[in-house]
């Protein structure tokens, strides 16, 4: 019984290392790069970033993904489903939906608090409803890269699930109004015996600004 019980042990150990090791390769050779900086946008540094502040329409009013995705299903999936900013950096596994009233008027507040912490507001009519402080990075590219830690796994990962990674920046493009951009890849099987390719997804949005 002893031996029975040491053996399945070490095969539960074993494939946990497994899974580990997967996940890790993946991590390190999967992660789909940001494109290069676009011309259409504004260059931010440490003595313009303030300009980020202001108030953005709630939906985007430009979504499109880029042209090196290698999932355009689950590109245009995310498109749809990733409806407001808020949702886009939101690291839950199950969202929580946030109910939009027709004859409102909503808006999303940014407001750049440090060098490191940016605080995003969910506004309706003119109160403040739902708000999320994010760490940033600025990057000599003139974007802000978003520390919102989007890791997301369900179930176990080769075994019965899969897993995700999703990085995002933000800018401002030529009319002012608040770029979006992410780089997102995911990974999973069944039984170790189907492993599904790493699908990498690229996408940007346009938020327009309202003040």
């Amino acid at each position: 019984m002893k031996a029975i019980t040491f053996f399945i042990s070490m095969k539960g150990l074993t494939s946990i290392k497994l899974i580990t090791g997967l996940i890790i390769v993946n991590l390190c050779f999967g992660c789909a790069c940001f494109p290069k900086k676009q011309e259409t946008t504004q260059y931010l540094n440490k003595g313009n970033i303030n300009a980020l502040n202001g108030t953005y329409g709630i939906k985007p009013i430009y979504a499109s993904q880029t042209v090196d995705s290698t999932s355009m299903w689950y590109s245009e999936r995310n498109l749809t489903s990733y409806s407001t900013l808020f949702k886009e950096l939101d690291s839950r596994i199950i969202q929580k939906e946030i109910d939009i009233e027709e004859g409102k008027m909503y808006g999303m507040g940014l407001e750049i608090l440090n060098e490191k912490i940016i605080k995003l507001k969910f506004i309706k009519e003119d109160s403040i409803v739902k708000q999320k402080r994010i760490g940033y990075r600025l990057k000599d590219d003139g974007y802000l890269y978003l520390k919102n830690n989007n890791f997301k796994m369900r179930g176990i990962p080769y075994l019965l699930g899969d897993f995700n990674k999703k990085r995002s920046r933000i800018t401002l493009n030529k009319e002012n109004n608040l770029l979006f951009e992410t780089s997102e890849f995911s990974s999973g099987g069944l039984f170790f015996l189907k492993v599904y390719p790493i699908a990498k997804m690229k996408y940007e949005k346009v938020f327009e600004r309202i003040e």
